[in-house]
């Protein structure tokens, strides 16, 4: 493909602060999806699913209500309407169905770090190791107004809204971990559109640059409208004389090289 230095330079544009939002929560999602993957998804990549990480997370996780219970403690030293016993028992008691969660978190990634093992080799080309592992069958058979629905609805709301769903049956009950399971749910829904948004700007550009490249000749040394470029149009001085603006036209496309092992 030729490299369009006018629309890398200038045409092509981002969200600024789409942008940010959506790699911050990029960059801190893999923790909050590890926690509901695992029960729904089977048979990941070597490089997407470790072990280490997942104990990590399971580590991090269990120390949280701890955290809580230490800030309930401190505030019923401040408060002398507020009282708040700091031992063991009672905070493992009053998070009993967040640890028990935990438990079989602990479980399946055990499970999961042994479908691994079983794996084809990567080095052999056989397995992409930065799969996110297969989908539940029962996800792909969900219909919505009668039509199988598609990957990216699976990943960015079925699969989250099971876990949303779940979580505030939970708050329901009085159970804190509803509120994990909610905010990892709404995590694991972002970070997955946040790679679709990448995903869609990534071949737009590429199809973009193609017109821009098929378009550069009738924009800018023809002086076209847009609505004969199919939407393209040149910014900027142009040179009077037209044999000046065809050579430097040329200057603007260069052909990438493209490696071939013999």
């Amino acid at each position: 493909m030729k490299k369009n230095m006018y629309y890398r330079t200038v045409i092509r544009r981002r969200n600024a602060f789409k942008e940010f939002w959506f790699n911050l929560i990029f960059a801190f999602s893999s923790g909050p999806r590890l926690l509901l993957e695992v029960f729904i998804r089977k048979s990941f990549g070597q490089r997407y699913f470790s072990l280490y990480s997942a104990i990590s997370v399971l580590l991090f996780t269990a120390w949280l209500p701890f955290f809580g219970a230490f800030l309930a403690y401190v505030y019923s030293h401040i408060n002398p309407y507020y009282s708040f016993e700091f031992s063991m028992s009672n905070i493992l008691w009053h998070n009993l169905s967040w640890y028990v969660y935990l438990g079989f978190y602990l479980v399946m990634c055990l499970k999961r770090h042994d479908e691994i093992k079983r794996e084809p080799g990567v080095f052999d080309f056989a397995r992409y190791s930065l799969s996110a592992g297969y989908i539940h069958p029962r996800f792909l058979m969900t219909q919505l107004n009668g039509k199988p629905v598609n990957i990216r609805t699976i990943e960015t709301l079925l699969e989250p809204a099971l876990f949303f769903f779940i979580g505030i049956g939970l708050c329901i009950l009085g159970q804190k971990l509803g509120i994990l399971l909610i905010v990892c749910s709404l995590v694991y829904s972002i970070s997955y559109q946040a790679a679709y948004h990448q995903g869609d700007n990534f071949v737009m550009d590429k199809i973009d640059e193609i017109i821009c490249n098929e378009e550069l000749v009738k924009a800018f040394v023809d002086g076209r409208d847009p609505s004969e470029t199919r939407g393209f149009n040149f910014y900027g001085r142009r040179p009077a004389d037209p044999e000046t603006r065809r050579q430097l036209a040329e200057t603007f496309v260069e052909n990438e090289e493209t490696v071939v092992a013999m």
